[in-house]
This record gives C-alpha cells, sequence and structure tokens, in this order.
C-alpha cells in the first residue's frame, strides 16, 4: 500500500467583497491500493541441496506463479550468485513445464568469484490447471545438474464491474432544482476491463466525471456522479448503461426520483440568497492525486454534505450557496488514481455576515 503525503495548509475567505483572514486546513494522506490478477510469489531461499560444496547460490529456490489468468503471462526472476573462490562456466540452461518459459539469460556465461546471473521466467498457461516445471542448470564446474522447481496454475478469465450503490433513489425534489449521488464502478473480475459505454437512458438526467475509455484493473475503481435536474412533476425512472470490452453485456443500474413542484431536498444545490460566497484555496499534494473534494457541515465535526459534483482539479474552489448570517465548516479530501478517497482534513469555519 502507497501513502500520499499531506498537501500543504488550505486557507479559506468569507466575504462579501473583501477577503476574511485565513484559517489553516491540512489535507490527510490517501492511500492506493493496486492489485494485478495472478501476480507470482516467490519463497527465498538457498540453493538445492545437489549443488557442489555451495559453489552457486539460487534465490528463490523455489518459484510459483500461484494462479494466472489464461491468455496472460507473468514473469519472475531468478539469481544465480557464484559463492566459490574460483569460475564456474555455466554452460547450460533449460526449462520445461507447460506454459513455462524463459525470457531472458545469455548462455555460456563464466561467473568470477561473488559474480551473479539474472534471468525472467514467465507463465503463461494455456489451460485452466495446475503446472509443474523446473529449471535446470548445467556446468562442468558442478558435480551435477541444479533444478529449481516451477509451480503454476491456470485459471479462467472472469470479467466482472459492479456499481455501488446497486440503485439510485434521489427522492423528491422541486421543479428544476439539481442534486447528484455519488456512484462507484468496481472491476470485481480477474482480467483487466475498458468501458466503451457509459450512458444514463431516462429524462432529467445526467452522468460527470465518467467517460468512455477509463481502463479498471482487477480490484480497481471509478468514482463519478449521477445527476437528477427534473423539469416536470411526477415520478421519473431511468437506466444507466456501462458497458465494458470483456462484458458479456453491458451493466445497468435503475435510478428514479420524482419532483413537485413544492418539494425541497437537503442534497438539491440551492440558490445563492446572499451575495456573500466562501473561498477555499490550497496547496497541492507533495505526490501525486487526481483532484480533491469539498464538503460542508452545518455543524463541528460534521455531519458533512459534499457540494463538489464532479472532482476539483484546480487548487481552490468557490461555495456561493451559503445564506446570510449564516455558519459553515468545510473539510476536504484528495482523491487518488484509483478513485480512493484520503479521511477528512482537518476543519474549518466561515460565518457569513448578516446581510
Amino acid at each position: 500500500m502507497r501513502g500520499l503525503p499531506s498537501p500543504a495548509p488550505l486557507h479559506f475567505f468569507a466575504s462579501r467583497h473583501a477577503c476574511a483572514p485565513h484559517a489553516l486546513l491540512a489535507l490527510c494522506s490517501v492511500f492506493s491500493t493496486f492489485v494485478f490478477s495472478g501476480c507470482a510469489t516467490v519463497s527465498a531461499g538457498n540453493s538445492a541441496a545437489s549443488l557442489a560444496a555451495a559453489s552457486i547460490s539460487i534465490i528463490p529456490a523455489e518459484v510459483d506463479f500461484k494462479s494466472v489468468v489464461v491468455g496472460q503471462k507473468n514473469s519472475q526472476t531468478i539469481q544465480i550468485t557464484n559463492t566459490s573462490n574460483k569460475n564456474i562456466d555455466l554452460s547450460s540452461l533449460r526449462i520445461g513445464g507447460a506454459g513455462f518459459s524463459l525470457l531472458s539469460a545469455k548462455v555460456p556465461v563464466i561467473l568470477a568469484p561473488g559474480g551473479n546471473l539474472s534471468m525472467n521466467i514467465a507463465f503463461a498457461p494455456t489451460s485452466a490447471a495446475s503446472e509443474n516445471g523446473a529449471l535446470t542448470i548445467s556446468s562442468p564446474d558442478l558435480k551435477a545438474p541444479v533444478s529449481i522447481p516451477l509451480l503454476g496454475s491456470g485459471e479462467k478469465p472472469v470479467p466482472a464491474l459492479q456499481a455501488i450503490p446497486p440503485t439510485i433513489n434521489f427522492g423528491s425534489h422541486a421543479l428544476n432544482s439539481s442534486a447528484f449521488q455519488s456512484v462507484t464502478l468496481a472491476n470485481t473480475g480477474n482480467v483487466p476491463l475498458t468501458l466503451n459505454s457509459v450512458g444514463i437512458v431516462g429524462a432529467g438526467y445526467a452522468i460527470t466525471g465518467l467517460t468512455p475509455g477509463v481502463s479498471l484493473s482487477p480490484e480497481q475503481k471509478v468514482e463519478f456522479q449521477v445527476w437528477f435536474h427534473p423539469t416536470a412533476s411526477g415520478n421519473s425512472v431511468a437506466t444507466l448503461v456501462a458497458g465494458a470490452s470483456a462484458l458479456t453485456s453491458p451493466l445497468k443500474l435503475a435510478v428514479s426520483g420524482s419532483a413537485s413542484a413544492t418539494s425541497t431536498s437537503s442534497t438539491a444545490s440551492p440558490t445563492p440568497a446572499s451575495s456573500h460566497s466562501v473561498t477555499l484555496d490550497w496547496n497541492p499534494s507533495a505526490s501525486s492525486v487526481v483532484g480533491y473534494h469539498v464538503y460542508r457541515g452545518g455543524g463541528p465535526s460534521g455531519p458533512y454534505s459534499r457540494i463538489t459534483g464532479a472532482m476539483v482539479s484546480a487548487l481552490n474552489f468557490k461555495d456561493v450557496d451559503v445564506q446570510s448570517g449564516g455558519h459553515y465548516f468545510y473539510v476536504v479530501t484528495a482523491v487518488g488514481a484509483d478513485g480512493v478517497e484520503s479521511p477528512f482534513s482537518n476543519e474549518v469555519t466561515a460565518d457569513i455576515p448578516n446581510p
């Protein structure tokens, strides 16, 4: 797991035309996990017992690729070291076993005392079955050839895409208001997916923060927003459809909401009721992030509601939906490339003048 260091302090200004004094807000870390299907694991150790007088050391002593998806290839490195006080002539390297191959090694080669040779071994299964193989090292300077066990198993490709949450219900909102909910698409299969189509079928809805062409490795996620902007009274239903390269059928997500001339919602984007605004600004993260989200609460320590639809790529955000005489509490999060969002930063407050 990789941690992203905290950005420098963030400041805010509550103003009508002029700025108020600064207040500090430090962002927390983002943790990104990248998991790739079928990565090899190795057991470290010394060379096999058949090595002549410990003339060479081989690390690892066994290579286990675990599960690799059929049609994919994973590789692992082996290092041979001359632990004797004489030159060793490595005259032959042979590999056996279905799906195993030697990617890089030049022999014959003379290993001087303390010298080493690295080579890459690959496993590319053609069926969903366990395989055993071996790398055999021969030299006239060894009493007998040395064999390194190779293990691996093939795994059927299982493409899968999951939506979180599985359905969206906006509830009731006022006509011509706007509200959004965040949705996460997660690759829950064992093969990479590329989104080739994303859309929503139904009046009054829209998608932001996601376009075709996004690639997701296994266990990787991406977040986007679904917006509801009703222009007619009554119930409104829609279907979000996301297609990916390896899926046999697209993912479908049911979306619903309703509108009336009098209904309101706390998640709707209100019409500014004053000329006041609150401006937040911050320094960039010391590590790579893809954007930021701003949250606002009506009391200390929350609860907070996110007031940014799509991620903010700039280093500032202006909140114009504030009321005269209001008291607001803000926190910020940073978002990594895998869609993982940091914990809330510490809190800053803004007191809006009245009027």
